[in-house]
C-alpha cells in the first residue's frame, strides 16, 4: 500500500503529563505535495476511574484523543459541495445531515469554497474563511451562480471550539414549509421573500445578519392579500393563526413552530387554517352557504378551504345524488355528527376539530354508535312520536316493540330530541347526564315515573351499549331493574395497595462530583382519622379538629399516663395511653386514630367489568443542590392560608382517581369517573440549575448515525401531505362520563403571561385579577373533595345524584411551559463572567411584588449582549447560548414567578429536606450520610462568606 503522508514528530510521555486537557498538534507532510499536510489534534485526559488509586504521577493512566482539525456538518435539507483553496477545484459532496472531517485545514489560513446545490432550482456559491475566535453564530453569503443580478442568500454558520477540534455547522435559522397551496411572501427587514405554492422543499429563511440578534418579527402575505400583522418565529411549540386581508376575503393561515432534531433550526409550517378531509366512501361536494361554487372532494383527499364570509356554515352533498344538501356549522367543535342521506346511501359522519392553528372538517363512513340515539319502544301498546325540537312538527312515530336509530334532521339546529307518548311530552339532549348513575337511581329509589295519564305509567332510561347511547322507554319495571343490574357499579374483587412513607431521588453528576438535585416525596404531618361505619375507610378529620386533638394528646402523653382520659372538645373524646382503641363518645361512638398520610399511595382494584386506580402524592419538593444557588427550592407545593384549611381535611398535592368499566358487552373503555386535582405550587428556575441539568443529561454524545437518522426524519416530516397533517387520533375510542383535570387552563394562561409575549394566537394581552384568581383556582378545590374509587362506587350504590368536586383554574407563583429553544439557534454554553456577576446581583435582589417582578424580567428581554441558553429538548435539557434576549426571558420567568408569589404569599417558609451530598477525594458515590452533608455545607458557607469579605 502506497503511503500518502510521512511520519509526524513523536510525542513523549512527559509532554502528555504537562498538557492534560490541552491541545497538542502534529502534522504529517504529504508525500506528493509540500503544500498539503495531515493535521492531527491530540488531547490527553486522565482516566478518572483509576487515577485516584495512583500515588505517583508516572503511574497515572491517560486516554489520548485524536481529532481532525475541522469537522464540517451540512444541516441544510440540500446537498452542498466543498473544496479547500488550492485543491485544484476538486469538490467533495456533503449530503443532507452528513458530516465530513477536514484533516488538512489550518485555522486562520484555510478557505473553503462552498456550493449549495439545486436550491430554488439554482446553484449557489460562497467562500468561507476558517478562523479562530469566530462568534458562535455568524453568516456567510451565497450568490446565485447562474443569475446576473447577483441574488444573495444569507446562510448561518454555527461554530463550536473544543479542546480537540473546530466544528462548523452550515444551517439556516428557519425552514419555512408551505403547505397552503398558495403563493406566500415573507417580509422582514424590508425584504420580500417569495415562497412558490408548488415548492415542496423548505425555503431557507433568516433575518439579515445585522438584525439577527434583535427582537425580529415577520409579516405574511398570501397570493394577492395585504401584509399580516407582525409575528415572531422564535417560540418553539407555538401554534396559532395569521390573518391576511384582501379585497375578496380574509386568508386564515395556520402556523406551527417546531424545533429541529439538531436544535439550531426552527421548522415553521404554514397550512390552510381551514381544511376539509374526505374519508368516506363517496365523492362529496361542499360549498360555503350563500355561494354557488361546489367543490368536489374524492375519497382520501384533503383540500384547503378558504371561506369568503363569516357565516361559518358549510353545505355538503354526495356527488350525482338527489339527496338535499346538509348544512353544518364549522365554527364549533363537533364529534361524530351523523348526517342522514337517504335509505340507499345511509349516512356519513362529520367531525370538526378546532385547534389554535387549524379547523379540520372530516367526513367519514357510518359506524356503530354514530347515531346520537337508539330509541327503543318497549311498551305493549304505546306509540311514541319523536323529532328534533327546533322543527315545527314531530318527524315520525315509533310503534310498540320497535326500535329506530335517530340523528338530527337539521344538523345546524338544536340538539334536543322531543318525544311524545300519550299526553306526556319530554325533551332529551345528549349532553345531559341521563345515565344510570343518576336518572335510574332516582327512579329506583324514589319511584319517580313518567305518568301518561291517571292509569298508565312508563319508565325512561338512558345508557350505553358500546358507543351507542340507548334510550329505552318501557312500561315494565322489571326490565328497568334488569337494565340497571347489567351496568351498575361493582364492588372490588381484587385490591392492591402500595403505600410508601418517604421517597427520595438524588440526581448526581459523577463526572463533576456534584449532586445536581434532590427530589423528595414526603408524607404528611400527624393527622387524626375517623371511621364512621364498620365497613367504611378511615377518613382524615379537619385541620382544626386535628390541631386540637394533637395538642391534647401531647399534653396527655407528657404525663406518662396509665389510664384513659376523657377530653371535652366539641364532643367527648377518649384518649388511651398506648394510642389504641381511642374513640369519640358523643353523640355516637366513632373510632379515631393518630396516623399520617403516606408520601405515595397507589390503589388498584378490579372486578369482572370494572377497574379503578387512585394515585396520591402528598408532597413533592425539588431542591437545587448546587452551592450558591439563587433558587435553592425549585418546586414545592404552597400551603393555603389557615382560613382556607381549618375546616378541611389535609389534601395531597396530586390526587388522581379513575373508574373504568367495559361499556355494555363491548370492549370499549367506559371512563365513568376521571378526576385530577393539583394544589397550588411554586416553580423557580435559574440558569445555573438548568445548565447543570444539561450537563447531567447530555454528557454522552449522540452517535453520528443517530443524528443522521433524526435529521432524515425532520426532512421526511416536511413532505407530509395535507391528509396526514389533518389526520385525527385513531387510537382506541373511550367514553368519558365524568372528566375533570383541575389546572390545565391555568397552566396555559401562565405560559402566555410569562413567556408568551410573542406566542402566536396569544389570547391574553394583560393581567386581570391574578391574586383573586389564585383563590378561585386553588382554594375552592381544597375545600372541596375528590372521590376515590371506593367513594364513587359507594355513592352510586347509595343513589347520589352528583359527584362532589371543586373547579380549578389558573396558577399563581408557578407553572410554565418553557419551550424547547427560546433563541435563534445555538449549541454551546459560553457566558462571560461580567454578565454572570451582574445577573447574580440582579436576581439576588428579590422583587417586592408582581409589578417589579414583571418589570425586571422585561428588562432582560431588551438587553443585547452576553449569552444565554435554550432547551435542547425533552430529556436533554438546555444546551447552547446565543444572545442575552433569551437569558432575559428565563430571568423574566424567574422574577415574574417570584413577583406573583409575593402577591399571594401566605404559605410557610420551605425547609430543606437534606443538605447536598458530600463527595470524597476519590469521587466514589456512597450511601448518603447526613453528618457528612451537613459538615460539607457548613464549610462551603464559611468559605463563601470569607470570599465575599475578601472581595
Amino acid at each position: 500500500m502506497l503511503r500518502k503522508y510521512d511520519l509526524c514528530e513523536g510525542i513523549t510521555f512527559d509532554e502528555i503529563m504537562k498538557n492534560v486537557d490541552s491541545l497538542l498538534q502534529r502534522k504529517c507532510q504529504s508525500v506528493r505535495s509540500s503544500n498539503h499536510s495531515l493535521i492531527i489534534n491530540i488531547v490527553p485526559v486522565k482516566d478518572m476511574l483509576t487515577t485516584s488509586l495512583c500515588t505517583d504521577q508516572w503511574d497515572f493512566p491517560y486516554v489520548v484523543h485524536l481529532w481532525p482539525s475541522v469537522l464540517l456538518r451540512n444541516l441544510l435539507p440540500y446537498q452542498i459541495t466543498y473544496s479547500l483553496e488550492g485543491n485544484g477545484n476538486k469538490y467533495d459532496t456533503l449530503q443532507e445531515g452528513c458530516s465530513a472531517q477536514i484533516h488538512n485545514a489550518v485555522l486562520d489560513q484555510t478557505k473553503l469554497d462552498l456550493q449549495l446545490l439545486n436550491y430554488l432550482d439554482q446553484n449557489w456559491r460562497s467562500e468561507y474563511h476558517i478562523k479562530s475566535n469566530l462568534p458562535e453564530i455568524s453568516f456567510t453569503t451565497f450568490y446565485c451562480v447562474t443569475e446576473l443580478d447577483k441574488t444573495e442568500l444569507d446562510i448561518a454558520v454555527h461554530v463550536t471550539y473544543t479542546a480537540g477540534q473546530m466544528v462548523i455547522e452550515i444551517h439556516s435559522p428557519y425552514w419555512m414549509v408551505n403547505k397552503t397551496g398558495r403563493m406566500l411572501q415573507y417580509k422582514a427587514d424590508g425584504i420580500h421573500r417569495k415562497h412558490p405554492p408548488d415548492y415542496k422543499k423548505p425555503l431557507l429563511f433568516s433575518f439579515q445578519p445585522k438584525n439577527f440578534f434583535q427582537n425580529n418579527k415577520v409579516q405574511l402575505m398570501v397570493t394577492d392579500s395585504e401584509l399580516s400583522d407582525q409575528f415572531s418565529l422564535d417560540t418553539v411549540g407555538s401554534h396559532g393563526s395569521v390573518k391576511c386581508k384582501s379585497h375578496k376575503k380574509d386568508y386564515h393561515v395556520g402556523v406551527t413552530i417546531d424545533n429541529s432534531s439538531f436544535n439550531i433550526t426552527r421548522i415553521v409550517t404554514f397550512t390552510p387554517f381551514f381544511m376539509i378531509s374526505n374519508r368516506s366512501k363517496y365523492t362529496l361536494e361542499v360549498a360555503e352557504e350563500g355561494k354557488e361554487k361546489w367543490i368536489p372532494i374524492v375519497l382520501q383527499q384533503c383540500i384547503p378551504f378558504w371561506p369568503e364570509n363569516d357565516a361559518n356554515k358549510l353545505l355538503v352533498r354526495v356527488e350525482n345524488s338527489n339527496v338535499l344538501p346538509k348544512k353544518i356549522n364549522f365554527d364549533k367543535q363537533e364529534n361524530c355528527l351523523l348526517l342522514h342521506l337517504d335509505n340507499k346511501l345511509g349516512g356519513i359522519t362529520v367531525d370538526v376539530n378546532l385547534t389554535e392553528h387549524s379547523t379540520v372538517i372530516t367526513f367519514a363512513n357510518y359506524h356503530d354508535g354514530a347515531a346520537p340515539f337508539l330509541l327503543i319502544n318497549h311498551t305493549k301498546e304505546e306509540i311514541i312520536e319523536y323529532g328534533q325540537s327546533s322543527l315545527s312538527e314531530l318527524e315520525d312515530c315509533l310503534q310498540p316493540n320497535k326500535a329506530v336509530l335517530y340523528t338530527w334532521a337539521d344538523p345546524a339546529g338544536s340538539r334536543k330530541l322531543k318525544w311524545k307518548c300519550g299526553n306526556r311530552i319530554e325533551e332529551i339532549t345528549p349532553k345531559e347526564v341521563l345515565l344510570l348513575s343518576k336518572l335510574l337511581l332516582d327512579l329506583l329509589d324514589k319511584m319517580e315515573t313518567l305518568s301518561l295519564d291517571c292509569r298508565k305509567v312508563v319508565y325512561l332510561v338512558s345508557f350505553f351499549e358500546g358507543l351507542q347511547r340507548i334510550v329505552l322507554i318501557t312500561d315494565n319495571v322489571n326490565v328497568l331493574k334488569l337494565a340497571y343490574e347489567s351496568v351498575k357499579a361493582e364492588l372490588a374483587e381484587q385490591e392492591i395497595v402500595l403505600s410508601l412513607q418517604d421517597v427520595g431521588i438524588s440526581l448526581v453528576n459523577n463526572y463533576t462530583k456534584q449532586e445536581v438535585s434532590y427530589i423528595g416525596i414526603t408524607s404528611s404531618d400527624v393527622v387524626w382519622e375517623t371511621k364512621p361505619k364498620k365497613k367504611s375507610r378511615w377518613r382524615p378529620m379537619s385541620v382544626k379538629q386535628t390541631d386540637k386533638l394533637e395538642q391534647e394528646f401531647k399534653d396527655y402523653s407528657e404525663l406518662t399516663p396509665s389510664e384513659n382520659k376523657i377530653v371535652e372538645l366539641e364532643s367527648n373524646v377518649c384518649l388511651t395511653p398506648n394510642g389504641m382503641n381511642m374513640k369519640i363518645q358523643q353523640p355516637h361512638e366513632i373510632p379515631i386514630r393518630r396516623n399520617y398520610l403516606p408520601a405515595l399511595k397507589v390503589e388498584y382494584s378490579s372486578s369482572a367489568h370494572q377497574k379503578s386506580v387512585r394515585i396520591q402524592i402528598y408532597r413533592i419538593q425539588i431542591q437545587n443542590q448546587i452551592p450558591g444557588a439563587i433558587f435553592p427550592f425549585v418546586f414545592y407545593p404552597i400551603k393555603p392560608p389557615k382560613s382556607i384549611t381549618l375546616d378541611s381535611a389535609p389534601k395531597p398535592f396530586t390526587d388522581v382517581s379513575i373508574v373504568m368499566r367495559t361499556a355494555g358487552h363491548s370492549e370499549i373503555s367506559h371512563i365513568k369517573y376521571f378526576k385530577v386535582l393539583i394544589q397550588e405550587m411554586d416553580l423557580r428556575l435559574d440558569l445555573g440549575f438548568l445548565y447543570a441539568l444539561v450537563e447531567f443529561f447530555t454528557h454522552t454524545d449522540v452517535l453520528s448515525d443517530q443524528e443522521l437518522e433524526l435529521f432524515r426524519k425532520d426532512v421526511e416530516s416536511l413532505q407530509e401531505e395535507l391528509m396526514s397533517v389533518s389526520s385525527m387520533d385513531t387510537s382506541q375510542i373511550s367514553l368519558y362520563e365524568y372528566f375533570h383535570i383541575s389546572p390545565i387552563k391555568a397552566i396555559k394562561q401562565m405560559y402566555v403571561l410569562i413567556l408568551g409575549l410573542d406566542v402566536l394566537g396569544n389570547p391574553f394581552g394583560f393581567i386581570r385579577g391574578l391574586s383573586e384568581g389564585v383563590e378561585a383556582f386553588f382554594y375552592e378545590p381544597y375545600q372541596g373533595a375528590i372521590q376515590g374509587p371506593e367513594e364513587f362506587v359507594e355513592g352510586m350504590a347509595l343513589g347520589f345524584k352528583a359527584l362532589v368536586g371543586g373547579a380549578v383554574g389558573g396558577l399563581a407563583g408557578a407553572a410554565s411551559r418553557i419551550t424547547g429553544a427560546m433563541a435563534k439557534g445555538v449549541a454551546a454554553i459560553t457566558m462571560d463572567e461580567d454578565y454572570q456577576q451582574k445577573r447574580r446581583e440582579a436576581m439576588n435582589k428579590q422583587p417586592t411584588g408582581l409589578r417589579e417582578g414583571i418589570t425586571r424580567g422585561g428588562k432582560g428581554l431588551v438587553s443585547k449582549e452576553g449569552a444565554a441558553g435554550f432547551f435542547k429538548g425533552v430529556g436533554k435539557g438546555l444546551v447552547g447560548a446565543v444572545a442575552r434576549p433569551t437569558g432575559g426571558i428565563i430571568d423574566m420567568a424567574s422574577s415574574t414567578f417570584q413577583g406573583i408569589k409575593k402577591v399571594t404569599d401566605s404559605s410557610e417558609d420551605v425547609i430543606s429536606l437534606r443538605p447536598p451530598r458530600f463527595f470524597g477525594e476519590d469521587g466514589v458515590i456512597r450511601p448518603y450520610r447526613l453528618r457528612d452533608g451537613t459538615g460539607s455545607q457548613m464549610l462551603q458557607v464559611k468559605e463563601m462568606k470569607y470570599n465575599l469579605t475578601y472581595i
